[in-house]
């Protein structure tokens, strides 16, 4: 990928909102993967979008209020936004309105860098982003496999929610699904959890699910007759 990770911070004041960090990181991610389809410029290993209150840059008068910060690759965007208000908002127009100013602001950076490729990959992730109504879930394996003579679609999805992420098993057939099971599950902001999953595969009576080593429960094992095809 030629852009690293997007992440959006918040901070009021000296301290960190570290919830609303964690809330929005599956948003992060799914700008991060739009922009990743249609960039090609220059490797971006980080883009960090804050939201910080007024009384952050009271306290902080050296961080430069709505501006693009660009050094050693890494783009920083110091962003503002009413705490109180923002508050007010349910968590799907909390994430409208972070989708539309984080774009807003990667656009102003693009200008700075001069990088027409940021500019267009913008554009591509802010309009892909509403069709898809925001919503950051993804298969992180995506597999067919024949199953009792017929072509089965299996995938490990990451899904995410307001209290976590959470990962699940989906079998699906022309597009209906057939099965599910979920997997596991975790705090926000776990980028490794976004990166466990590495296969899908039957072995004898078993639908087998590989993925890190460091995880105690793969391979997991899920008998062929639970699936119930």
């Amino acid at each position: 990928m030629k852009i690293g990770r997007t992440l959006f911070w918040f901070r009021d004041g000296s301290e960190r909102i570290q919830h609303l960090s964690g809330q929005f990181f599956g948003l992060g991610t799914l700008l991060n993967s739009l922009l990743n389809e249609k960039y090609n410029g220059k490797k971006i290993p980080f883009i960090n979008l804050e939201f910080n209150t007024e009384k952050t840059y009271e306290l902080f008068p050296v961080i430069p209020k709505n501006t693009p910060y660009y050094s050693g690759g890494d783009l920083q965007y110091y962003g503002w936004f009413d705490k109180d208000e923002f508050m007010k908002l349910s968590w799907s127009g909390q994430s409208v309105f972070l989708w539309e100013r984080g774009c807003q602001y990667l656009k102003e950076s693009a200008q700075l860098m001069k990088n027409k490729d940021l500019t267009e990959a913008v554009d591509y992730a802010y309009h892909k982003g509403l069709a898809m109504e925001l919503n950051p879930d993804f298969r992180a394996v995506d597999t067919e496999i024949i199953l009792s003579g017929q072509k089965i679609r299996a995938s490990v999805w990451i899904v995410f929610k307001e209290e976590g992420m959470y990962s699940k098993l989906t079998l699906e057939q022309d597009g209906t699904v057939i099965f599910e099971k979920n997997i596991d599950q975790t705090a926000h902001g776990i980028e490794f959890f976004l990166e466990i999953y590495k296969s899908i595969s039957l072995e004898g009576e078993n639908m087998v699910i590989k993925g890190h080593k460091d995880v105690e429960y793969l391979p997991l094992k899920i008998p062929l007759a639970e699936l119930r095809i």
